[in-house]
């Protein structure tokens, strides 16, 4: 049984603080875990949204830089083929060097996973070391 103060009312215990600590700790983990959750199905979904319009873009691109070389090559075929092709060659060698540097530049820059979920997990450490410290 819990103890009375002055206005009547029964005080809670040790027991009573401690479950109610308990029940906002877990309702505080159930709620980062559904951020969680959804940052990782945001994620997923870019991914993959990326990885298929990069893999269209790819298909298409090459198709293209292949067939424009081909003519490219059978314009000059009579007179200057091994200039024409060797031109066709290195303008796909150049055109891979500025997609690789693209790429790693890109890569460098990639967004920080998670980030509203350490965030709100940041914000809790504060909250609490703020309500503990006198």
């Amino acid at each position: 049984m819990g103890d009375s103060d002055v206005s009547g009312r029964t005080t809670g215990g040790l027991f009573d603080s401690l479950r109610s600590l308990i029940a906002t700790l877990v309702a505080m983990a159930h709620t980062r875990v559904e951020l969680f959750g959804t940052e990782v199905e945001e994620e997923v979904r870019r991914v993959v949204a990326l990885l298929l319009g990069g893999v269209l873009v790819l298909a298409l691109a090459s198709l293209a830089l292949v067939f424009s070389g081909l003519v490219v090559i059978a314009a000059y075929w009579d007179t200057h083929r091994v200039a024409a092709t060797a031109c066709v060659a290195i303008g796909f060698i150049v055109l891979a060097a500025v997609s690789y540097l693209a790429v790693r530049e890109r890569t460098r820059r990639r967004s920080r996973l998670l980030s509203s979920t350490l965030d709100e997990l940041e914000r809790d450490l504060a909250l609490l070391d703020k309500q503990v410290s006198p």
